[in-house]
Protein backbone atom coordinates (compact mmCIF):
# COMPACT_ATOMS: atom_id res chain seq x y z
CA UNK A 1 0.00 0.00 0.00
CA UNK A 2 2.58 2.15 0.77
CA UNK A 3 4.80 1.37 -1.98
CA UNK A 4 1.75 2.15 -3.86
CA UNK A 5 1.49 5.29 -2.93
CA UNK A 6 4.57 6.23 -3.23
CA UNK A 7 5.23 5.23 -6.53
CA UNK A 8 1.93 7.60 -7.83
CA UNK A 9 3.16 10.58 -5.74
CA UNK A 10 6.25 9.68 -8.05
CA UNK A 11 4.52 9.74 -11.26
CA UNK A 12 2.40 12.73 -10.32
CA UNK A 13 5.37 14.46 -9.65
CA UNK A 14 7.32 13.59 -13.07
CA UNK A 15 4.10 14.50 -14.80
CA UNK A 16 4.21 18.20 -13.25
CA UNK A 17 7.26 18.61 -14.69
CA UNK A 18 6.98 17.33 -18.00
CA UNK A 19 3.48 19.48 -18.14
CA UNK A 20 5.46 22.81 -16.65
CA UNK A 21 8.32 21.88 -19.11
CA UNK A 22 5.75 21.64 -22.06
CA UNK A 23 3.96 25.14 -20.98
CA UNK A 24 7.36 27.16 -20.94
CA UNK A 25 8.79 25.68 -23.98
CA UNK A 26 6.12 27.18 -26.34
CA UNK A 27 6.36 24.04 -29.36
CA UNK A 28 4.62 25.35 -32.09
CA UNK A 29 5.17 24.81 -35.66
CA UNK A 30 6.60 28.21 -36.58
CA UNK A 31 7.61 31.00 -34.39
CA UNK A 32 6.07 34.55 -34.03
CA UNK A 33 9.49 35.80 -33.33
CA UNK A 34 11.92 37.22 -36.34
CA UNK A 35 15.67 36.65 -35.53
CA UNK A 36 17.77 39.00 -37.71
CA UNK A 37 21.63 38.63 -38.98
CA UNK A 38 23.90 41.23 -39.55
CA UNK A 39 26.96 40.71 -41.60
CA UNK A 40 29.42 42.18 -43.87
CA UNK A 41 31.30 38.98 -45.34
CA UNK A 42 30.99 35.52 -45.84
CA UNK A 43 33.14 34.26 -42.77
CA UNK A 44 33.04 31.37 -40.99
CA UNK A 45 31.18 32.20 -37.88
CA UNK A 46 28.82 33.96 -40.32
CA UNK A 47 28.47 30.26 -42.48
CA UNK A 48 27.90 28.73 -38.57
CA UNK A 49 25.77 30.65 -37.34
CA UNK A 50 23.75 30.61 -40.99
CA UNK A 51 23.71 27.36 -40.61
CA UNK A 52 22.83 26.49 -37.17
CA UNK A 53 19.83 29.45 -37.67
CA UNK A 54 18.96 27.27 -40.95
CA UNK A 55 18.09 23.93 -39.51
CA UNK A 56 16.35 25.78 -36.68
CA UNK A 57 13.25 25.86 -38.48
CA UNK A 58 11.18 27.37 -35.81
CA UNK A 59 13.18 31.05 -36.03
CA UNK A 60 11.73 33.47 -38.62
CA UNK A 61 14.82 34.73 -40.30
CA UNK A 62 16.52 37.90 -42.52
CA UNK A 63 20.00 38.02 -43.23
CA UNK A 64 21.00 41.65 -43.85
CA UNK A 65 24.36 42.14 -45.54
CA UNK A 66 25.79 45.86 -43.81
CA UNK A 67 27.85 46.17 -46.75
CA UNK A 68 24.17 46.94 -48.57
CA UNK A 69 22.08 48.09 -46.05
CA UNK A 70 24.52 49.88 -43.69
CA UNK A 71 22.05 53.06 -42.74
CA UNK A 72 19.81 50.57 -41.36
CA UNK A 73 22.94 48.50 -39.71
CA UNK A 74 24.17 51.83 -38.15
CA UNK A 75 20.89 52.66 -36.11
CA UNK A 76 20.34 48.99 -34.97
CA UNK A 77 23.86 49.71 -33.34
CA UNK A 78 23.51 52.96 -31.77
CA UNK A 79 19.53 52.11 -30.65
CA UNK A 80 20.67 48.50 -28.88
CA UNK A 81 24.43 50.27 -27.98
CA UNK A 82 26.28 47.74 -29.61
CA UNK A 83 30.17 49.00 -29.54
CA UNK A 84 31.66 45.45 -30.74
CA UNK A 85 32.58 45.39 -34.11
CA UNK A 86 32.34 41.46 -34.29
CA UNK A 87 30.42 40.07 -36.99
CA UNK A 88 27.86 38.47 -37.61
CA UNK A 89 25.36 40.39 -35.64
CA UNK A 90 22.38 38.87 -34.37
CA UNK A 91 19.29 40.80 -32.65
CA UNK A 92 16.15 38.95 -31.65
CA UNK A 93 13.74 41.66 -29.90
CA UNK A 94 16.07 44.07 -27.85
CA UNK A 95 18.65 40.96 -27.82
CA UNK A 96 21.85 40.84 -29.59
CA UNK A 97 24.72 38.57 -30.07
CA UNK A 98 28.07 39.13 -31.88
CA UNK A 99 30.18 36.38 -33.11
CA UNK A 100 29.22 32.68 -33.24
CA UNK A 101 30.00 29.73 -30.97
CA UNK A 102 27.97 26.93 -28.97
CA UNK A 103 27.86 29.69 -26.14
CA UNK A 104 25.83 31.72 -28.09
CA UNK A 105 23.52 29.01 -29.92
CA UNK A 106 22.49 28.53 -26.73
CA UNK A 107 21.36 32.06 -25.97
CA UNK A 108 20.29 32.41 -29.40
CA UNK A 109 17.62 29.55 -28.43
CA UNK A 110 17.05 30.92 -24.91
CA UNK A 111 16.31 34.35 -26.17
CA UNK A 112 13.87 32.70 -28.77
CA UNK A 113 11.98 30.81 -26.23
CA UNK A 114 11.81 33.94 -24.10
CA UNK A 115 10.43 36.24 -26.58
CA UNK A 116 7.89 33.57 -27.86
CA UNK A 117 6.15 32.72 -24.82
CA UNK A 118 5.71 35.93 -24.26
CA UNK A 119 2.37 37.49 -24.83
CA UNK A 120 4.08 40.73 -27.43
CA UNK A 121 7.23 41.40 -27.78
CA UNK A 122 8.47 44.05 -30.11
CA UNK A 123 10.62 44.11 -33.09
CA UNK A 124 13.32 46.50 -32.55
CA UNK A 125 14.90 46.02 -36.08
CA UNK A 126 11.34 46.92 -37.57
CA UNK A 127 10.68 49.31 -35.76
CA UNK A 128 13.91 51.04 -36.49
CA UNK A 129 13.15 50.21 -40.16
CA UNK A 130 10.03 52.11 -39.97
CA UNK A 131 11.27 54.80 -37.94
CA UNK A 132 9.52 54.11 -35.05
CA UNK A 133 9.96 55.27 -31.46
CA UNK A 134 11.76 51.96 -29.91
CA UNK A 135 12.26 53.06 -26.30
CA UNK A 136 9.19 51.67 -24.78
CA UNK A 137 9.62 48.86 -26.53
CA UNK A 138 13.20 48.07 -25.45
CA UNK A 139 12.30 48.24 -21.60
CA UNK A 140 9.62 46.30 -22.70
CA UNK A 141 11.64 43.36 -24.22
CA UNK A 142 14.23 43.98 -21.07
CA UNK A 143 11.46 42.49 -18.70
CA UNK A 144 10.20 39.82 -21.07
CA UNK A 145 14.13 38.81 -21.10
CA UNK A 146 14.50 38.72 -17.58
CA UNK A 147 11.38 37.31 -16.64
CA UNK A 148 12.13 34.22 -19.01
CA UNK A 149 14.80 33.51 -16.45
CA UNK A 150 13.03 33.54 -13.74
CA UNK A 151 10.93 30.86 -15.21
CA UNK A 152 13.96 29.07 -15.89
CA UNK A 153 15.06 29.08 -12.56
CA UNK A 154 11.44 27.62 -11.49
CA UNK A 155 11.84 25.00 -13.96
CA UNK A 156 15.58 24.15 -11.98
CA UNK A 157 14.09 24.62 -8.69
CA UNK A 158 11.05 21.59 -10.00
CA UNK A 159 13.67 19.56 -11.35
CA UNK A 160 15.58 19.70 -8.29
CA UNK A 161 12.51 18.46 -6.06
CA UNK A 162 11.95 15.81 -8.37
CA UNK A 163 15.80 14.92 -8.05
CA UNK A 164 15.06 14.68 -4.61
CA UNK A 165 11.88 12.70 -4.45
CA UNK A 166 13.34 9.91 -6.44
CA UNK A 167 16.10 9.84 -4.16
CA UNK A 168 14.27 9.72 -1.00
CA UNK A 169 12.03 7.28 -2.93
CA UNK A 170 15.24 4.93 -3.29
CA UNK A 171 16.49 5.81 0.30
CA UNK A 172 13.04 4.57 1.55
CA UNK A 173 12.58 1.45 -0.27
CA UNK A 174 16.21 -0.06 0.75
CA UNK A 175 15.35 0.76 4.01
CA UNK A 176 11.99 -0.93 3.75
CA UNK A 177 13.99 -3.70 2.48
CA UNK A 178 15.98 -4.20 5.04
CA UNK A 179 13.54 -3.76 7.60
CA UNK A 180 11.16 -6.57 5.90
CA UNK A 181 14.04 -8.74 5.93
CA UNK A 182 14.76 -8.65 9.20
CA UNK A 183 11.30 -9.49 10.30
CA UNK A 184 10.94 -12.54 7.80
CA UNK A 185 14.37 -14.13 9.24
Amino acid sequence: MKRTLIISMMIVLLSFSVVSYAIVTNSSEYSNVKVYVFYNEENEAYQQEKNYLDENVNIRKEYINTNENEELFTKVKATLKIRNNKFPVLVIGSTYFTGFNEKIQNNIKEAEEAYENAEKYGDIVEKIRNNEDVKDVIKQNEEIYKNSNSINVILMIILIIFVIGLITFSIYLRKNKKTSNKFSQ
